[in-house]
């Protein structure tokens, strides 16, 4: 045992001297093994240890589990750190299985612990049979490589590198060390309940393939679970090369593909790519459905087609682009008209920009078309004072150089303006009458000809800019 787990630990590199390691330990077996194992270890590779438990709070002797564990480590002169974690409210946030919910917060607790105490890595106790119970777990739900590569021997999450030393050795090695060493291990009597699927794999499938194939049935499926998370990994460096290519924005403002070089790609590859954008966006975990459902939405023939998976993640189509973010836009609550003083400034609330105005006289031109931050019009012709406010159900504008009016929702989604977008688009009217929708166009009322002697400028800011030159949200006269 201590040769295979050293081998395992140099060999792989997966500890360095001088290291903090923190050990998850439940009681059971398995994690009692690894402790054992690793502090006989420690002096050999000058490595020193942290204990972590996680109270789940779900079985009445968890407590007194605890205290065994406090005996432990007060017998091994090692520091413990115990971590309480409230399942059912979890449950109830998250709607996930019970299993699921627990271990969720098990994985962030012994994360935050690890973090807390400056440990380098988070090492758990998850050996072969473990490996090959979850290749058999995901092959049964009809996952891809990305799942039958079963448990990683390394992996790195939020800085810290989760370690498996007990990676090669099996659960009856495990025992008959436990026996050896006088361990006297924890029994967690959930293991032999048959409901849940795990377990239905590790007392009936297993035995029942050994009984008809051998024994080395365990060793066989591990080997195989290596050769797929090898090639999985050459599947994982494409991905990432293409996810590079058509892939930006971030968790917090959203992360965006690119659809014609997305759906550009082969089916599976546009499957990896989906998920990993829905990692990338804040997912916990992505399923095969979760996929099909982020699917339907890239290729939907509507140009705003969205769904919610994987908790809170929405998956909204603009057009050419896929937005995955947290949680959709926040509705905006209906803005009030906002009266723009000539020359001065407006803050628009709807839209965190500011609208500056000013006269200009006409030998100043030529004056260049209206784009989405800048427009010149012919003062002459409106009425002043102007107002500003977002679009409303019914509006309609007659563009620069257009023969007639039309709905303003029509040109807006002729423009490809995602619907998110279009309600905070501020728009200027004279009067009643919108004269300048940015990012479109000025309406032709706002013409300006050789007869006009005033010319109106319209300048965005964005709130950022407006802050930094030193404006405050009010109205300011030039």
């Amino acid at each position: 045992m201590l040769k295979q787990v050293k081998k395992t630990l140099t060999e792989k590199k997966l500890v360095s001297p001088g290291q903090k390691i923190a050990v998850a330990v439940s009681g059971g077996p398995d994690s009692l093994c690894l402790l054992h194992v690793l502090h006989r270890l420690s002096a050999e590779l000058d490595i020193t240890l942290h204990l972590v438990h996680v109270n789940h709070g779900l079985r009445p002797e968890a407590k007194a589990e605890e205290i065994v564990l406090k005996k432990w480590a007060l017998r091994l002169g090692l520091p413990l750190t115990v971590c309480r974690i409230n399942v059912p409210a979890m449950r109830r946030k998250l709607h996930g299985s019970t299993q699921a919910v627990a271990r969720l917060g098990r994985y962030r607790a012994l994360l935050a612990a690890a973090r807390r105490t400056g440990a380098a890595a988070l090492a758990t106790a998850h050996h072969l049979d473990d490996r090959v119970e979850t290749m058999l777990l995901r092959l049964l739900a009809g996952s891809g490589t990305d799942g039958l590569k079963g448990i990683p021997l390394r992996r790195t999450v939020a800085g810290v590198d989760i370690i498996r030393p007990l990676y090669q050795v099996t659960r009856k090695e495990i025992e008959a060390y436990c026996h050896r060493h006088h361990l006297s291990p924890l029994t967690d009597p959930t293991n032999l309940k048959s409901v849940y699927l795990r377990n239905r794999i590790r007392l009936k499938l297993l035995p029942f393939l050994e009984a008809e194939f051998g024994h080395h049935v365990r060793r066989t499926l591990a080997r195989t679970a290596d050769i797929l998370a090898g090639e999985n990994e050459l599947l994982q460096q494409l991905t990432d090369k293409v996810y590079r290519r058509l892939a930006s924005g971030n968790r917090r403002e959203g992360i965006i593909l690119q659809l014609p070089l997305l759906t550009a790609q082969p089916e599976p590859l546009q499957a990896r790519v989906l998920r990993r954008a829905l990692w990338e966006a804040g997912a916990e975990r992505v399923t095969a459905a979760h996929i099909r459902q982020a699917g339907a939405v890239l290729h939907s023939n509507s140009p705003s087609a969205w769904c919610t998976v994987s908790g809170d993640i929405h998956v909204c189509r603009q057009y050419d682009r896929l937005v995955l973010r947290d949680c959709p836009p926040a509705k905006q609550p209906a803005a009030q008209p906002v009266i723009l003083p000539v020359p001065g400034k407006a803050y628009l609330p709807w839209c965190g920009e500011w609208l500056q105005a000013g006269f200009v006289l006409p030998h100043a031109g030529p004056f260049p078309p209206a784009t989405a931050r800048d427009a010149y019009l012919a003062a002459d012709k409106l009425v002043f004072p102007l107002q500003v406010r977002p679009r409303r159900a019914g509006d309609r504008v007659r563009l620069f150089g257009r023969p007639g009016s039309r709905k303003l929702k029509d040109i807006l989604v002729d423009a490809k303006i995602p619907r998110s977008k279009r309600e905070t688009i501020p728009l200027v009217l004279s009067r009643d009458e919108i004269i300048w929708v940015p990012g479109i166009d000025i309406a032709e009322c706002g013409r300006i000809t050789a007869e006009t002697q005033r010319i109106l400028h319209l300048s965005l800011r964005c709130r950022e800019k407006a802050e930094k030159d030193g404006v405050n949200h009010v109205a300011q006269d030039g």
